[in-house]
């Protein structure tokens, strides 16, 4: 999630570029490359869904936090079918209870809510 943000928000053109002033072990390093790309290689769709859970509320009025809480969410719902549905839910709460407002975790959660069910349930 931080890659994500430090590339949107900072203009970094790759995750690559987050590795050079942050310090983590290739496990770490391999996993988050994972998420970042696969994130990245299915942003339309990924957006696309947020956009259709998140009634009256585009994705470009979120706050740049919540937008990558909500897109990494959404990939692992998609992608990772063996990590529990309230696994990812709970993981993205948690980011959005320490990086984002009060107010966010509801509507994090409500929309990730609704890509659970449409996602997984015809799956």
């Amino acid at each position: 999630m931080r890659i994500m943000y430090s590339m949107e928000f900072s203009g970094e053109s790759s995750a690559e570029d987050y590795w050079s002033t942050h310090k983590g072990s290739e496990t770490m390093r391999e996993n988050t490359m994972k998420l970042v790309s696969g994130v990245g290689e299915r942003k339309l769709e990924i957006d696309s869904l947020i956009n259709g859970a998140s009634e009256n509320w585009p994705l470009e009025r979120m706050a740049v936090v919540d937008r990558n809480i909500l897109r990494v969410a959404s990939y692992e719902l998609l992608e990772c079918l063996d990590v529990p549905t309230a696994v990812v839910v709970d993981e993205a709460l948690e980011i959005a209870k320490n990086y984002s407002s009060p107010d966010s975790v509801p509507f994090i959660n409500g929309i990730l809510g609704k890509i659970a069910k449409e996602s997984r349930d015809q799956q």
